[in-house]
Formats: C-alpha cells, structure tokens, sequence
C-alpha cells in the first residue's frame, strides 16, 4: 500500500516537472528563435546615385543632366524600400558627388568621389549595393534597359535578371542579355558585397530622354527595382 501511494506522489511530481519543463523550454526557444530572427530579417540595401557634380555623367539631348535622373530615382527606391521594411544607405542625396577637394583637377575629385562611395561599402555591412545610371551613346536610336552585376558575386545574377524583368514590364522598355560588369568600372571591379549596375535608359535617345525626364515614368523604374530586391529577400529566408 506505502508502495502505490509514494508511486502516485512520484508521479504527480513528475508530471509537474514535466509540464514546467515545456512551459520554460518553449519559452526559452521561442526567446532564442525571435532573437536570432530579428538578425535575420533585417535586410540593408545600399542605394548608389551615379555621378554628383562636378561630374555630372551623360548629357542628354534637351541638355539635362545624367546625375540629376539618377538621384531622383534613387531617392524614389529609397522610399518603397523603406515602405517595405528594408534599411536603405545613400551614397549620396544632394546634387553632388563625394569629393570634398575642390581645387583639384575633375579627374582627382573623381578619384575621390569613387574611393568614398567603396568606402560606405565596406563599413556598412549591407547586403546589396545597387548604382543607378542612365546611358549614353553616339547612335541616337540605341534604347533600353542594361543590367549588370559583379562577377565575384555570381549568386546575385538572378537579382539582376529579376530588376530587368520587372523594369522592363512596368516601362516596355528594350532590354539585352543581363552581364556581369567590365572590370574597368571602379565600383563593380572585385566589390565588397554584391553590387548592381542599373542603365535604366539612353539619353541620347530623345524619345526615351524625354521618358526618363517623366516623374511617373521614374516611379516605375524605381518600383520595379525595389519589388525585385524585396521578393528576392523574402525568398532567400524561406
């Protein structure tokens, strides 16, 4: 009889070990797993306006300039990227460039403009580096959309590919073979994260200048750049 009583007490204690022992491991795991989630999600995209004056980049027909476009777009990015929960870091957000010595030849102040912008690269610990141009060439009737990315990042080709797609839906716009970017180009030459090149048109084309001059039309591009950057995150965490 003393036997089946101590058995129903020890059994009583066990259960209630038990149960707490659930109640304070769940906990534990759902603590650890919000933790480490929060670090996880957290997704950081550098937004890079090509040029800043002095240099100003591709002159278009009418006479606008290359900078001002890109940085309207830029900004643009920024501002659904944001809406979308993504941490955005600008390169630059004024009309010009980084260079900070204004004494010294164009070449210089661009030499230093590009250093600066590898510069926020490297500290900022982001996971995306996307630069926004626009295109020039001496053939008037050359348009559309040009993509490329860093070759020592080969993971981030359907990103790239992902970017031209969806510009392309939302403008019509040309498009050719996404690429990986000449090693000429300072910014996309071995980078720090993986990089992006956006030519998100021709301005020496005046058909697709005067577009590319169009606040809705810029609305688009940048839409259509950060809808690809979001799902291409939202499918690498799942």
């Amino acid at each position: 009889m003393m036997y089946f009583i101590l058995s129903k007490k020890n059994a009583v204690l066990l259960c209630l070990l038990f149960g707490m022992g659930l109640f304070f491991g769940s906990f534990l795991v759902i603590r650890s797993y919000a933790g480490s989630g929060d670090k996880k999600e957290a997704v950081s995209v550098i937004i890079d306006a090509g040029h800043g004056l002095p240099d100003g980049g591709a002159v278009g027909t009418s006479g606008i300039i290359e900078q001002e476009i890109n940085l309207k777009i830029a900004e643009k990015v920024r501002e659904v990227l944001e809406a979308k929960g993504i941490t955005v870091i600008m390169t630059r957000d004024t009309k010009n460039g980084l260079s900070t010595e204004k004494s010294r030849s164009l070449r210089e102040m661009k030499i230093e403009d590009m250093k600066k912008r590898r510069a926020i690269m490297k500290k900022s610990n982001a996971d995306l580096f996307i630069s926004i141009h626009m295109n020039s060439f001496k053939n008037g009737s050359a348009s559309g959309l040009r993509v490329f990315y860093s070759e020592n990042f080969e993971d981030i080709k359907p990103l790239a590919e992902s970017i031209q797609l969806r510009m392309a839906d939302v403008t019509g716009a040309e498009t050719a073979a996404v690429k990986t970017a000449d090693k000429s180009l300072f910014l996309m030459k071995n980078p720090p994260l993986p990089s992006i090149l956006v030519e998100c048109g021709f301005l020496s084309n005046p058909e697709e200048e005067q577009k590319l001059t169009s606040g809705e039309y810029q609305s688009r591009l940048a839409w259509a750049i950060a809808d690809a950057v979001e799902k291409y995150y939202a499918l690498q965490k799942s």
